[in-house]
């Protein structure tokens, strides 16, 4: 498998057309990938992913549904004494 990882950014890229989005899981021949704040992720074939060198400064997104600082929240806020 190449190098990716479950919850990475990713650029797509197929047909002229480029698309960013977020690894959902990994899979032999490639990845389920949302590209949209909905739970549906798409089949990705890994020779049509890239991988975004400054993607550690893109802090926030609402691909897949909730952001991951509205996880970090929700879990802070939530947690049992």
């Amino acid at each position: 498998m190449p190098d990716f990882e479950a919850g990475e950014l990713i650029l797509y890229q197929s047909m002229g057309r480029i698309e960013i989005g977020k690894i959902k899981s990994l899979h032999d021949g490639g990845a389920f990938v949302w590209y949209h704040s909905g739970d549906t992720a798409a089949h990705t074939s890994y020779e049509n992913m890239y991988k975004i060198q400054n993607r550690t400064y893109i802090t926030e997104t609402i691909l897949g549904g909730e952001s991951d600082i509205h996880k970090i929240a929700r879990e802070f806020f939530h947690k049992e004494d």
